[in-house]
């Protein structure tokens, strides 16, 4: 929760507080597929006692499994099993499971495409979409088949990519010292998490934990 919140100095005396140095001890509760550029293995044992940018949670992907992994940890604080965590998933969260269903992320756990409407303007939008060009929104392409710039892209024409980057260059508004130019770079190949998949995976590593205390 602490990384998770903590992503300005602003947080330095809540971090500071809460500080255990056992924090340096934890690890990811995830399965060993998911790239390390996405979810870095070392996050933990470089945290300090004083707040640090790198203490942080930054990347989608890592911030997502974060998630993951506290409503796992509610769960089993709450007595339910993992069957029952997975049904109300689907029951009570259906919207939410269809935004997961068809979120993909890049090499570095950055959204590169998401359905989701609280995440508008955040990747790529599902088809090229020409009329961003003259709204200062354009797009790069960079891999062993396709090298363009300055063009309009989509979801549909990266999906399949294997290797190579993408570049999206916008107007970014959203400092107080307004507006600025900005490029986010999304490397191949992308990836799409499976949320269930994922607490199962927690869930596993975390009853080996408890049984090993």
């Amino acid at each position: 929760m602490l990384a998770l919140t903590s992503v300005t100095n602003h947080y330095a005396d809540l971090w500071q507080s809460n500080w255990q140095d056992s924090f340096r001890q934890q690890q990811w509760a995830a399965a060993d597929h998911v790239p390390e550029t996405a979810l870095p293995r070392d996050f933990f044992a470089n945290l300090t006692p004083e707040w640090q940018r790198h203490n942080a949670l930054r990347s989608d992907y890592a911030r997502r499994q974060a998630l993951v992994e506290i409503d796992v940890l509610v769960a089993k604080a709450l007595g339910l099993t993992l069957e029952e965590l997975l049904t109300i998933y689907r029951v009570q969260f259906p919207v939410m499971r269809q935004y997961e269903a068809d979120t993909w992320y890049d090499q570095n756990g950055r959204i590169v495409f998401t359905p989701s409407k609280g995440l508008v303007g955040v990747g790529l939008p599902r088809k090229a979409k020409p009329a961003e060009l003259k709204e200062g929104t354009h797009y790069s392409i960079e891999s062993p088949e396709r090298s363009e710039y300055g063009i309009a892209l989509g979801w549909e024409d990266i999906k399949e990519m294997q290797e190579g980057v993408v570049r999206k260059t916008y107007e970014d508004d959203t400092l107080p010292d307004g507006p600025w130019e900005t490029t986010v770079t999304y490397q191949a190949p992308f990836f799409r998490p499976d949320r269930e998949e994922d607490y199962r995976v927690a869930w596993e590593i975390f009853e080996k934990q408890r049984n090993l205390a």
